[in-house]
């Protein structure tokens, strides 16, 4: 049979890959050896080889792979809207000075590192039991909210790759310990509160694919099943195989296999205390995790919604496409924008160009944002003096017209810098 490379473009349903082997998607290949696995990885890496840094090893693409049953076109699909999602919320950058975590969460932290467990997988513990859920959707943003875990788990990624540095071959796995200690369906039971966990579930799934190792969920309140079952549609069979739920003291033993009982607190079974000898090791965790109101944001904790009066609008005629051109002078500014239509979608994309003569470049993608449910809100920070374009498409409409509602907002590098000093000194 001869080989033949075609656009995956040219072939219905299939739009959205490159260039492939057709012998690689019409046949069922056998990937339950070794050589079956190497040349689909062969494969794969080709097709998206684009976008891959030098860092991009075969077992990150491996990740993919299995996370797709070997499909290479899923899994070209999978990693390509990751990459976009990386860029968009800026992962890359998130353990720099580029990103500061939010004060609500220094205030009143809800997950804390134990390192590396026997097996070098990294060891995360959530508190799910005394978390103040409305209080942390109140106070922070959606997208805010998926930076932080998202800060979470690149520092726990980022050690396990220092770990593998050091050691040659290594697992890129992480064991999760969620405590439910205190959980009470009052402060989680909230509309808001359970879209945020869907979208983070998501979101954890759809890029960080065959990271977890197990997930532990301890001291499990006996209606539980209720809470387990809104967000089981959600998780893949996979997640869902890893994931261990005890009511009992159970699951101390098993942990204790993995982690070392000196790092692991000691109200969680382990021997770990704060310096006085404090078994609830208030230097990880603030026990006292009720959220002042004062953190919470303005507009019903729902910027760019129907009650934010600082939102310009305007109406986007089908077939046509709105820019708005924001010039920044100074570089490391922060262009912020919250936008949102009353009925349908839109299409939206970042470009930049230095001048008025230059070519324009592409910065985010234009792709389609269901803003009619949720106000569409990101940052970026603007490393290029220039003007930044921000893109907003309904040329793929030929009947309906969209009524935008949008804010675009600048923050200042030196004026953040000014502000963090004087956090400092006070």
């Amino acid at each position: 049979m001869n080989v033949f490379d075609r656009r995956w473009s040219d072939i219905k349903d299939l739009n959205s890959c490159s260039y492939i082997d057709l012998n690689m998607a019409n046949k069922k290949c056998d990937y339950s050896n070794e050589e079956g696995r190497r040349v689909i990885l062969k494969e794969f890496r080709r097709v998206v080889k684009d976008i891959l840094e030098p860092h991009h090893d075969d077992d990150f693409l491996l990740r993919w792979l299995r996370a797709r049953d070997f499909d290479i076109i899923k899994s070209e699909k999978m990693i390509r809207e990751s990459f976009k999602f990386r860029k968009k919320i800026g992962a890359d950058t998130i353990l720099t000075s580029a990103y500061e975590l939010p004060e609500v969460f220094k205030k009143y932290p809800v997950t804390f590192s134990l390192g590396l467990d026997s097996e070098n997988s990294a060891v995360r513990v959530f508190m799910p039991g005394i978390c103040d859920y409305k209080g942390y959707v109140y106070s922070l943003r959606t997208m805010d909210l998926m930076k932080l875990l998202v800060h979470f788990l690149e520092y726990d990624l980022k050690m396990l790759q220092e770990k593998k540095k050091k050691i040659g071959k290594l697992d890129i796995k992480t064991t999760f310990i969620m405590d439910f200690q205190e959980f009470s369906l009052k402060k989680f039971y909230d509309k808001s509160v359970i879209n945020a966990g869907i979208q983070l579930i998501t979101m954890y799934q759809d890029n960080y694919p065959e990271t977890l190792k197990a997930a532990y969920l301890v001291n499990v309140p006996s209606y539980f099943s209720w809470v387990f079952n809104i967000f089981k549609p959600f998780l893949n069979s996979v997640t869902l195989s890893k994931i261990k739920i005890y009511k009992t003291d159970e699951w101390q033993e098993e942990i204790k296999k993995v982690v070392d009982p000196k790092v692991l607190p000691a109200f969680l079974g382990g021997l770990r205390t704060d310096p006085d000898g404090n078994p609830k090791c208030n230097t990880l965790v603030n026990w006292d995790s009720k959220i002042d109101p004062s953190f919470y944001l303005k507009q019903n904790m729902n910027p760019g919604g129907i009650d934010d009066e600082t939102m310009k609008t305007t109406t986007i005629q089908q077939r046509s496409v709105f820019q708005m051109p924001v010039e920044i002078k100074t570089p490391g500014t922060i262009l912020k924008w919250v936008f949102r239509t009353k009925d349908y979608n839109i299409r939206f994309g970042l470009f930049y160009k230095t001048d008025k003569k230059s070519r324009q470049e592409e910065i985010l993608p234009v792709e389609n944002v269901d803003c009619q449910v949720i106000p569409e809100e990101n940052e970026f920070v603007c490393e290029k003096t220039g003007t930044y374009i921000l893109y907003f498409d309904n040329s793929y409409s030929w009947m309906t017209a969209k009524q935008l509602f949008y804010k675009v907002e600048t923050e200042n590098p030196n004026v953040i810098e000014a502000n963090n000093k004087t956090d400092v000194k006070s």
